[in-house]
């Protein structure tokens, strides 16, 4: 069996995308809870972050911007608050966490659309979700 390789920077970011997503695998995904300056609380699905390390503690989240190089909700709420929570979906969260992979408004919550509920963050003021088995409450950490 021949290994499979492929130089990242001649294929197209989608087809990147498609490709990491197809190998790294199983990868576990995240509802990312944040506010935005006006109050919406957002709720957006990652499957690209993971924790890095304990001491200091390390979460890392891929976040991302659309096309045109606008930033996305969650990436403009945690630039802008320096505050978020890492809620981990379980099965009984797949069809909530779908609803919030919808390219909704900024002032359209996630939380509400799926029928999730809000319990108050531990050490931000950036909500968690009720339902999430586990969640972790985050700052940005300055560079």
């Amino acid at each position: 069996m021949s290994a499979f390789t492929v130089a990242f920077a001649e294929i197209a970011p989608r087809e990147r995308y498609k490709l990491l997503c197809a190998s790294v695998t199983p990868r576990p995904i995240a509802l990312v809870t944040t506010i935005s300056a006006e109050g919406v609380v957002n709720a957006a699905p990652f499957s690209f972050f993971n924790v890095f390390s304990e001491d200091p503690a390390l979460i890392v989240l891929g976040l991302q911007h659309k096309p045109g190089n606008d930033p996305k909700d969650t990436t403009r709420n945690i630039a802008a608050a320096a505050e978020f929570v890492v809620n981990l979906v379980d099965e009984p969260l797949a069809e909530a966490m779908n609803i919030c992979g919808i390219d909704f408004p900024p002032e359209v919550s996630e939380i509400e659309a799926a029928g999730l509920s809000l319990l108050p963050g531990v050490t931000v003021a950036v909500p968690r979700i009720a339902e999430a088995p586990f969640g972790w409450n985050a700052a940005k950490r300055s560079r």
